[in-house]
């Protein structure tokens, strides 16, 4: 069991603690830190196929978009700025080169952004989370 280690005194198997920032840039359940969250692009899966971790439970929401919108809107204004002011660039150019490469930057900051609130509302249990979702 390379997850878990035996305790000294009672002898069972306890789970070791996954460092959430780890599983969240592989994209890894945050139970386990094995079973990958993702079963498309974007969906987060039902069950990790590890351990059996519920993730129906998770409630990301908008804030993942927000944050990805945010850092790529950065990157891509100062990128396209520094391209203009240095080569002089048409506009088609921009538009060939700008749309693109948003979209790319775009999906993957959304991938990072949504695994790490994933796995950040399992590490301080936000709506019992660790428990199997929220209890109404």
């Amino acid at each position: 069991m390379s997850g878990a280690r035996r305790t000294k005194k009672s002898g069972k198997y306890i789970a070791e603690e996954v460092p959430f920032l780890r599983a969240a840039l592989k994209h890894k359940c945050p139970k386990c830190g094995k079973g990958s969250i993702y079963a498309g692009v974007l969906k987060v899966r039902d069950k990790c196929r590890t351990c059996g971790f519920d993730l129906k439970g998770h409630d990301a929401g908008d804030g993942p978009a927000f944050f990805a919108m945010f850092i790529t809107s950065i990157i891509i204004l100062i990128a396209a700025m520094i391209a203009e002011f240095v080569f002089f660039m048409p506009l088609w150019l921009h538009l060939i080169l700008w749309i693109p490469l948003t979209i790319v930057v775009s999906i993957t900051f959304l991938r990072i952004t949504k695994s790490i609130l994933i796995a950040l509302q399992y590490k301080h249990n936000i709506l019992n989370f660790k428990d199997g979702g929220s209890k109404k």
